[in-house]
């Protein structure tokens, strides 16, 4: 990032001489949140599709929050640099949380396995996951979240996205805590992630990624090259070959509805 602003530092300099306000805080989360975009977009093309980047940018305020909350200026280290190893270390706790071989996941498996088998051999056909979920005694949501988390129990290797760093980082001791009476209703996020879903769906990583920087984050171009290690002019090619073929797709779709 560029070098801090006057009004940023003196947002520093009040916030770390008044006992570290949450108010001071939750300002200065708001100022580095574009740390926490380049990251999740660098760790997303490493991790499989179904680790969002909305999920990582999650991950990453706790580790943002963290590193200002824990920033100590004596220490001489830029903050940007510092929060960077937090945010990391957030982002790879998360990641761990979503061990496919914990218990809990490890014994769904078995059972899936098991009651599919007698269901297959009953009903002479493959069943249904519905089918499944039901044998099972399970609902359709928790039987879906199990067996997301345990495909990425197969398909997130943490080696991927480790650094160096990782080893010392402590952990996040918590989610946020910051009580905003204008805060956007979570159905809306929810919304808009089924919207991107919908919109960028058969996109491979680099051509979603592009799409959800840009019109989401309000990266420029030039910026999103920086994120995505491409020139500026391939950014542009790439935003504009992905819309090119939404447009054609959409029309299509169009088409048949009204046929």
């Amino acid at each position: 990032m560029a070098k801090p602003t006057k009004e940023v530092v003196a947002l520093w300099k009040e916030y770390l001489g008044t006992g570290h306000p949450i108010a001071l805080r939750n300002r200065l989360v708001e100022h580095y949140r574009p740390i926490v975009h380049m990251l999740a977009a660098r760790l997303a093309q490493k991790l499989p599709a179904q680790v969002s980047y909305d999920e990582i940018c999650s991950a990453g305020y706790d580790g943002l929050m963290e590193a200002v909350q824990a920033y100590d200026p004596c220490h001489k280290a830029k903050f940007e640099t510092f929060c960077q190893q937090r945010i990391h270390g957030a982002v790879m706790d998360w990641l761990r949380t979503l061990d496919g071989q914990s218990r809990t996941v490890r014994s769904f498996e078995k059972q899936r396995m098991k009651q599919k088998e007698l269901l297959d051999s009953s009903l002479g056909r493959p069943p249904t996951e519905e089918e499944i979920a039901r044998k099972m005694d399970m609902t359709r949501e928790r039987y879906s979240e199990l067996s997301r988390l345990s495909r990425l129990g197969h398909e997130v290797h943490l080696s991927a996205v480790q650094n160096d760093d990782d080893g010392q980082h402590r952990g996040s001791p918590g989610g946020w805590d910051i009580a905003d009476a204008a805060a956007v209703d979570p159905s809306q996020r929810v919304s808009r992630q089924m919207l991107t879903d919908f919109i960028t769906k058969g996109l491979n990583h680099e051509e979603r990624l592009v799409l959800v920087l840009y019109y989401t984050e309000g990266l420029t171009m030039a910026e999103i090259g920086l994120v995505l290690d491409l020139s500026e002019s391939r950014v542009s090619q790439i935003h504009k070959d992905v819309i090119g073929r939404l447009r054609r797709r959409f029309k299509e779709e169009a088409t048949e509805m009204v046929a």
